[in-house]
């Protein structure tokens, strides 16, 4: 399962697919805090959401990707989706280098000479890796470090009476 999105600018609420998370972010906690990271049902509920993609609907489709395309500084294109890690919406006989790309968290760029621009592809294998991870992760890391900040602080400076 996979985040779902495309766009096609750099510039400011017209590139929400960059840039305007939330709901990504959103539907990430939902899965693993009220789902506990059960897909199937979590597919049965949000399956109609536009954020979301069901990879495993699409054959061989078992990988998160982001494709990247820019060229005079700024984005022309911006698609999160599934992929299969060989298919891609540009020409792979141009881009060759894009042919090498690994299957688990790998990014590559290139560039293209006779159009000025620079593709560039992630990607990554675990629901929605193509995508931001949920607040809430970090905040239970902030939440631990704060204790053991507190535990270490009462070890050397809390009186102790013995």
């Amino acid at each position: 399962m996979c985040f779902a999105c495309r766009d096609s600018s750099s510039n400011k609420g017209k590139n929400d697919c960059q840039v305007n998370t939330k709901r990504m972010e959103e539907l990430h906690t939902k899965l693993f805090h009220e789902y506990g990271n059960n897909t199937d049902v979590f597919m049965k509920a949000f399956k109609d959401d536009p954020y979301v993609q069901n990879c495993s609907a699409l054959a061989n489709h078992s990988y998160c990707c982001i494709e990247e395309f820019k060229g005079g500084g700024s984005i022309k294109a911006y698609i999160r989706t599934c992929c299969d890690g060989t298919t891609w919406s540009f020409d792979t006989n141009k881009l060759k280098l894009l042919k090498h790309i690994q299957t688990n968290n790998d990014s590559l760029c290139q560039h293209n000479t006779e159009s000025l621009t620079t593709t560039c592809v992630r990607m990554c294998r675990g629901n929605f890796c193509n995508g931001p991870t949920s607040a809430a992760n970090n905040l239970r890391t902030y939440e631990t470090l704060t204790l053991f900040s507190f535990i270490f602080f009462c070890m050397f400076f809390c009186k102790h009476d013995n």
